[in-house]
C-alpha cells in the first residue's frame, strides 16, 4: 500500500515593512513644521504693521497696489487640486494592477506640479518687486521660493516612484512607494492653501 505524503501548506507571505511610508510621513511632518514657522514669521511681521510701502503712510499698504493679483494665485490652487486627484488616481490604479493608468496618472501629476512651478515663477516676475525692496517683499519671495523648492522635491519623488513602477517594482500587493509619494504630494497641496490666503487674499 502506497503511503501518501501530505505536504505542509505554503508559508505565509512575509509582510513588507512600511519604512518608505513612515519616512514619507516624517518628511511631510518636517516640511509642515518648516512652513508653519514661515507662516508664523509672516503673520507676526504683518500684524505688527511696522513696515510701509514707499510713498505711503504706515499701515496703508503691505504690497503696492496691483502687485499681487488674485487670478494667478487662485489658478495655482486649482492646479494643485487637479494634481491631488491625479496622484489619488495613480494610487488606485497601481492597487488594481492597472499599470497603464498608473503611468498616465503619475505623468499628469508631475505635469501639474511643473505647471504650478511655472505659474509661480510667472507670478513672481509679474509682482515687479525687487526682493530687497522691503521686508514684505522679502517675506513674499521667501514663501514663494520655499514652495517652489518643495514642489520640485515632490516632483522628483513622484518621478523616482514612476521609474520604479516602470521597472515593475509596484503592484497590487506592493504599492507603498506610490502611496508614500502621494502622502508627500498631498502635503504640498495642503501647504499651498495658507500661502494662497496669506498672499493672494489678504494682500
Amino acid at each position: 500500500m502506497a503511503t501518501q505524503t501530505i505536504s505542509a501548506p505554503p508559508a505565509a507571505e512575509l509582510s513588507r515593512n512600511k519604512t518608505l511610508l513612515v519616512g514619507s510621513a516624517f518628511a511631510s511632518a518636517a516640511v509642515i513644521m518648516l512652513f508653519v514657522g514661515l507662516f508664523a514669521i509672516y503673520i507676526s511681521v504683518r500684524q505688527n504693521n511696522e513696515f510701509k510701502i514707499e510713498g505711503q503712510g504706515p499701515g496703508i499698504l503691505w504690497f503696492p497696489e496691483g502687485a499681487v493679483q488674485i487670478a494667478p494665485g487662485t489658478m495655482m490652487m486649482f492646479t494643485t487640486w487637479i494634481s491631488a486627484m491625479t496622484i489619488a488616481w495613480a494610487v488606485q490604479a497601481i492597487r488594481n494592477d492597472d499599470r497603464r493608468n498608473a503611468y498616465v496618472a503619475l505623468g499628469l501629476t508631475m505635469l501639474m506640479g511643473g505647471a504650478v512651478i511655472n505659474q509661480m515663477v510667472f507670478a513672481i516676475g509679474d509682482f515687479g518687486l525687487p526682493i530687497d525692496r522691503s521686508v514684505p517683499a522679502t517675506l513674499l519671495f521667501t514663501l514663494y521660493g520655499s514652495y517652489i523648492i518643495l514642489m520640485a522635491v515632490a516632483i522628483g519623488f513622484v518621478f523616482l516612484m514612476f521609474m520604479r513602477a516602470i521597472a515593475g517594482q509596484f503592484n497590487s500587493k506592493n504599492a507603498d512607494g506610490i502611496e508614500a509619494a502621494a502622502i508627500f504630494w498631498y502635503t504640498t497641496v495642503i501647504l499651498y492653501h495658507p500661502i494662497w490666503y496669506l498672499i493672494t487674499i489678504t494682500k
